[in-house]
């Protein structure tokens, strides 16, 4: 296996959030409001989600969107409980090792790249990673789905990371742990790698359980 490049999922690879939603909880609790099940607002949010995943809406309108669903009415309010939301996706937790091995892999010559769907700008997650000591100076670029008005699904995200890295596809590995995802991977023609998979049935090329078992695999 020759691999010159790394892309790696953000949410479920990189970090994950142990802590989720306790700054909007306490401040929906000032208003008398409570959590709403996240099944309840996956229904009601599924469009706008898909949107300001694509850029066609601001984080911001997204935000009002999940304060409403949540029964906030004083849009007076909406202001503080956007920085409650904010507050909450940067509070992050990287997984054990991370920091670690992106460092060995880094100084291994590899080019480290990271891509997501997500509503946050490259300049915030690479700032919450910052914050956990992962330094900026390890990434050769962010894909970022709001950024570059483009999904991981169509495939068109792994290629503007892949071109950006200046790599070829061939010699480009993939760690996620999203099934579908992993299978666009595979299917675009990368080394597909699945760390601690949503689904353990999944078939890919390689499987880790342990962030350091990437330095077994890319590493001599």
């Amino acid at each position: 296996m020759t691999i010159s490049a790394i892309l790696f999922d953000t949410d479920g690879v990189l970090y994950h959030r142990p802590r989720a939603d306790r700054h909007l909880a306490s401040f929906l609790e000032q208003h008398g409001l409570t959590l709403r099940h996240h099944k309840v607002l996956d229904r009601a949010l599924r469009a706008a989600r898909f949107d300001v995943r694509l850029g066609r809406i601001t984080r911001e309108m997204f935000y009002d969107a999940v304060l409403r669903v949540h029964g906030l009415e004083d849009e007076t309010l909406f202001p503080v409980g956007r920085d409650m939301l904010v507050q909450d996706a940067a509070d992050i937790e990287l997984f054990p090792g991370v920091r670690e091995t992106l460092e060995a892999l880094y100084e291994s010559g590899l080019k480290l790249a990271a891509i997501a769907d997500s509503a946050h700008p490259a300049r915030d997650i690479t700032g919450w990673l910052a914050g956990q000591g992962v330094s900026l100076g390890l990434w050769a670029t962010f894909a970022i789905s709001c950024e570059v008005g483009q999904l991981k699904s169509d495939g068109a995200l792994f290629d503007a990371a892949i071109d950006k890295m200046g790599a070829d596809r061939d010699q480009v590995a993939y760690v996620g742990h999203t099934s579908d995802e992993l299978a666009r991977a595979a299917e675009l023609g990368l080394t597909d790698v699945a760390f601690m998979p949503d689904d353990p049935a999944v078939e890919t090329m390689y499987t880790v359980s342990s962030f350091y078992g990437l330095q077994d695999l890319f590493l001599d």
